[in-house]
Parts: structure tokens; C-alpha cells; sequence
């Protein structure tokens, strides 16, 4: 009997209150295949609400990632799209880069074989006129040589056409330097080419060359570059120099007080050569200048740089 009611006690689960209020004290039974039961339905429905919250989860965080995953691609896209653009334009731009090159390395040709074409036929004609042209001439070598300098700085990068330009520029720059332009002293013009009073014979001679006022022992320089051929004393000339520019060309410098070129040095446009005197026939301190085409005096005016 004791047996039975053990068990029959057993299968009862008993859940006792005890409120603050009262002394009464409440107690609930469940049965124990309840409690279990509801154990379970606790426990399931824990699994359910908690795999419910981790799914929910993982779908807004791969909703997020897809949205950015579609930025990104719609990014790359017109990054793709801004790529082929640029593409395009860079290869026309290397395209008339190259043409661009080809028109100038062209054209410097032609500029080079027409620069050379006009040194050799107006050299030729201006030996021969005695140097009627030669001022005209010497401006537009002058301009010549700063095209050419221009057009080898286009070119420098391709090394064939610059120093094709570079070897005419330098034929151009030398045919200049040999052309007596500058003043070979400082000061005015006291007696010009051509016929005039001679002041000593006082009778009406040819002046060959142009007279330059200058100071006692100032001085005096080649008006061109060339090759002196003569430095001593020439009877009226007194000490003077000669120079030979080449292309018939020679310049003449009387009345030195003391002569510093010797005969065959070679001298460069502005190297000091003399000093200026009185020596030979001269009635004072100046610079006696010719200028002589195929050994006939010319006006040094029409070589000279203009003041």
C-alpha cells in the first residue's frame, strides 16, 4: 500500500507560491509527462525564436551586401565606360601627335635644303655685285638662323632631324659671323665713304673706307670673324691690320697706336685687335675701316649694324 502511493506521488510536479502578503501558501501540481512537455515546447520554441533572429540576420546583412555589391558594379561599369572613353581620345591625340611630327620633320626639311639653296646661289651673286645687296642679305640670314634655332628646339626630341637643322643653323651662323656687321670702335663717323677734300692734299679724292672719332688707345675690334693676313705698318695706313673673312671679303683697320693681332692668327667678330692712333698720314686719333669685296673698297655702311 505504501508502495503505491510512492509512485502515484512521483508522477506529480509541485510548484508552490508564497506570496508577501499572506500568509496562504499556493500550490500548483503538473503532472510529470506535462512538465516535460512543456520543457520541450520551451526549449523548441527558444530554437525557433533564436534561428529565427540568426536567419533574419544574415538575410538583412546579405541584403546589404548585395546593394553594395551592385554599387560597385555599376561603379566599375562606368569606370569601364570612362576608360574606353579616355582610350579614344588618347590614341586621336597620338595620332595627330604623329602627324603633327611628320608635317614638321617635312617642313624642317624643306627649310633646311631651301636655307642652304639660298646661302650658296646669294653668296655667289653678292661677291659678284660687290656687295650691293649685302645688308638685305645679312637680315634675312639673321631671320633664317632664328627659324632654324626655333624649328631644331621643335625637333630636339628626334635626334636625326635636330642635328640636320643644327648643321645648317651653324653653316647659316658662320657665313653671319664672317660678314663684318659690328663697329670695330666706338664713336661717330668724322668722314664717310666716297669722294671727298682730302685734308691734307686738300684736292678732292676718294675716300675708301669710313673714319670713326674715337679717343687715343681706345679699342679696336674685328668686325668679323677671319684670318689676319697683314699686322705691321702700310705707308699712309700707318700700322694696320687686314683680316680675310673668306667669300672675297677683307676689312681694313689704319692709324693704330699699337697693333695686338698678329698675321696669321685667327680672330672671332669682337675680339680686340688694335688700339686706336694717329700713325700715317692722319691729322688725329681715329680708326681708319674698310671694307673690301674681291679687293675693291665698298661703303662699310651697307655691312654695319645700323646704330
Amino acid at each position: 500500500m505504501r508502495k503505491r502511493s510512492k509512485v502515484k506521488r512521483d508522477k506529480y510536479l509541485s510548484i508552490m507560491f508564497v506570496p508577501h502578503s499572506t500568509n496562504e501558501i499556493k500550490t500548483f501540481k503538473i503532472s510529470s509527462w506535462r512538465s516535460k512537455l512543456y520543457i520541450f515546447t520551451a526549449i523548441v520554441l527558444a530554437l525557433v525564436i533564436g534561428f529565427t533572429s540568426y536567419l533574419g540576420n544574415i538575410i538583412h546583412t546579405n541584403n546589404k551586401l548585395k546593394i553594395a555589391l551592385d554599387e560597385a558594379n555599376s561603379k566599375n561599369e562606368e569606370q569601364a565606360r570612362l576608360l574606353a572613353e579616355n582610350a579614344e581620345q588618347i590614341a586621336a591625340l597620338l595620332e595627330k601627335e604623329r602627324q603633327y611630327a611628320e608635317n614638321i620633320s617635312e617642313f624642317s626639311e624643306k627649310y633646311k635644303q631651301m636655307t642652304e639653296n639660298y646661302l650658296d646661289s646669294n653668296m655667289e651673286s653678292l661677291t659678284a655685285s660687290r656687295g650691293s645687296n649685302s645688308r638685305s642679305f645679312i637680315d634675312d640670314a639673321s631671320e633664317l638662323r632664328e627659324i632654324l634655332e626655333k624649328l631644331r628646339n621643335i625637333n630636339d626630341s628626334d635626334d636625326s632631324i635636330a642635328n640636320k637643322l643644327s648643321e645648317s643653323e651653324k653653316k647659316l651662323q658662320s657665313y653671319i659671323e664672317t660678314f663684318p656687321t659690328l663697329w670695330p670702335a666706338d664713336g661717330p663717323i668724322s668722314s664717310p665713304f666716297g669722294y671727298r677734300t682730302d685734308p691734307i692734299y686738300s684736292s678732292e679724292r676718294k675716300h675708301e673706307g669710313i673714319d670713326i672719332a674715337a679717343p687715343y688707345g681706345a679699342d679696336i675690334r674685328a668686325s668679323a670673324t677671319g684670318k689676319v693676313i697683314f699686322s705691321g705698318t702700310n705707308g699712309n695706313y700707318g700700322k694696320c691690320i687686314i683680316i680675310n673673312h673668306n667669300n672675297g671679303i677683307t676689312t681694313l683697320y689704319g692709324h693704330a697706336s699699337s697693333l695686338l693681332a698678329k698675321e696669321g692668327q685667327t680672330v672671332k667678330k669682337g675680339d680686340v685687335i688694335a688700339k686706336v692712333g694717329s700713325t700715317g698720314k692722319s691729322t688725329g686719333p681715329h680708326l681708319h675701316f674698310e671694307v673690301r669685296i674681291n679687293g675693291t673698297p665698298d661703303d662699310p655702311l651697307k655691312y654695319l649694324d645700323k646704330k
